[in-house]
């Protein structure tokens, strides 16, 4: 048994970094040396019962209409604070170059050579190609079931059973091990075990889902099959809420529908599914969509843009062009990669050396309002979309949401001052703690004042809000320091 799983420890995960490479087998020998024999008859156990119970547990749902964050139009223009002086000494607006291909989605990178596999042993084992965020991976393909006999809940509990019956467990340590070596978070997890899914059953697609959500029930992440008339989809539970994208509520946890054949990828409502009203047996949670740190993908994958003078991490960029839009804190307390931080050290610090604090601030405010083109999401991706920081610079325009993050991440990271969001009807704005009496319109939360900073409102100095907002209108959001 030893002997098997120091083989599968030389061909389970296989990165280009050879000063990775010690790390995994370690981490493999660690995993290898523990009592399998004992593990895989619970995990087994647990397998056959959950896949027994999911045939007598079936219930009907109802496919509920997607939540939307805020239903009223952003503007289609840029506001204007008439007689505003235009500000000096900013740095140059972001570029938009003479070709630029479309950014909906990023363009995928060339797949760099991978190092020869190791000589396979007796056993042979196979391994499957992924390029996942830019980082080339070569995992263990165990021999899964080649087909579900049909959609049924006992069809799916046999393909279950046979799934178990399978190493999958050299799969899901496999996975385990990518999130810890890479800083995966769940999402980026979910979408590791999807393009498993995707290379072990290509074109069937309700093989995919319930390979997907098995794997994901092994990994701890609450997830469960859902039943349509003609096929089967994902239905996954978040720790935060998601929008435009349907839902059900099972047992008092919220599954959204995430469907794996692109002919259902439209999203629908107010339909009806089945599925298991009972939850994997063994700790699962929801996905959480916070980005407590970056990917550690390979330091090439880095663009510069902007005459070289902000650098974005373009795994990073293809991690949130996967995103399914989620709460607005979600984005503002993202943590930005150290190429991007770094660069933009590099680019504002000079511009506030000899600033008071209101006047770095006041900077900023200028920078965002003046620096960026104005789109709304409609007209930019027909779709609402917030950014993350970095993508405020990867795309050719952002909105008052899009400002209002990078803004607050700018007043955290250069001035160390505390930041809440404004949420109004349709719009989006900041307000900064500072640590002097500042004048001007605020809010007061946790028994601080913050002065209402709007960095979408063109020429609006530190305290001035948009006319048509009162106080009535603002709700707000706090954001974590840094």
């Amino acid at each position: 048994m030893k002997r098997i799983w120091r083989l599968w420890a030389l061909l389970l995960v296989w990165f280009p970094q050879m000063a990775m490479s010690q790390n995994f087998d370690d981490a493999f020998k660690a995993f290898a040396s523990q009592n399998q024999q004992s593990f895989n008859h619970f995990a087994d156990s647990i397998n056959r019962q959950f896949a027994a119970a999911m045939e007598t547990h079936m219930k009907a749902f109802i496919g509920e209409e997607p939540k939307v964050r805020d239903s009223r139009p952003k503007p289609k223009q840029l506001p204007v604070l008439e007689d505003a002086p235009a500000p000096e000494n900013l740095p140059a607006p972001i570029p938009e170059p003479e070709s630029k291909p479309e950014r909906d989605k990023p363009q995928p990178e060339p797949v760099p050579e991978k190092p020869a596999i190791p000589s396979a042993p007796a056993e042979n084992l196979n391994v499957m190609d992924l390029n996942l965020f830019g980082e080339p991976l070569q995992i263990v393909k165990p021999s899964f079931p080649a087909r579900l006999n049909g959609i049924s809940p006992k069809d799916v509990s046999d393909f279950w059973i046979h799934l178990s019956e399978c190493n999958y467990k050299a799969m899901v340590h496999a996975c385990k091990t990518v999130q810890k070596q890479l800083a995966f978070n769940d999402w980026a997890v979910y979408q590791l075990v999807l393009q498993l899914a995707q290379k072990t059953y290509n074109g069937l697609y309700d093989e995919q889902a319930v390979m997907t959500v098995f794997l994901l029930n092994q990994l701890g992440l609450e997830a469960k099959v859902g039943f349509e008339k003609s096929h089967l989809f994902c239905l996954l539970a978040f720790e935060q809420q998601l929008y435009g994208i349907s839902f059900s509520d099972v047992n008092g946890t919220r599954y959204y529908l995430f469907e794996t054949d692109p002919k259902y990828a439209k999203q629908k409502q107010n339909y009806t599914f089945w599925t298991y009203d009972h939850s994997f047996p063994a700790p699962t949670h929801g996905l959480d969509m916070n980005i407590r740190q970056t990917m550690k993908i390979r330091h090439q994958n880095v663009e510069t843009i902007c005459d070289s003078c902000i650098d974005i991490n373009m795994s990073m960029i293809e991690l949130f062009a996967t995103y399914p839009q989620v709460d607005i804190e979600v984005y503002a307390n993202a943590k930005p990669s150290e190429d991007f931080s770094q660069s933009i050290d590099r680019l504002i610090k000079p511009y506030l050396a000899d600033l008071s604090t209101l006047e770095s601030v006041s900077f900023l405010l200028a920078y965002l309002q003046y620096g960026f083109e104005y789109a709304a999401d409609d007209e930019q991706f027909g779709y609402e979309k917030p950014f993350f920081c970095e993508e405020n610079y990867y795309y050719a325009k952002n909105d008052c949401e899009d400002r209002s993050i990078l803004f607050s991440y700018l007043v955290r990271h250069l001035l160390h001052l505390d930041v809440v969001l404004i949420d109004y009807p349709g719009h989006l704005a900041t307000a900064v703690h500072f640590p002097m009496e500042i004048g001007g319109e605020s809010v007061v939360y946790k028994g601080k004042r913050y002065v209402i900073c709007d960095p979408t409102y063109l020429g609006a100095p530190v305290g001035v809000e948009m006319p048509e907002y009162t106080a009535k209108d603002r709700t707000i959001i706090p954001i974590k320091k840094l």
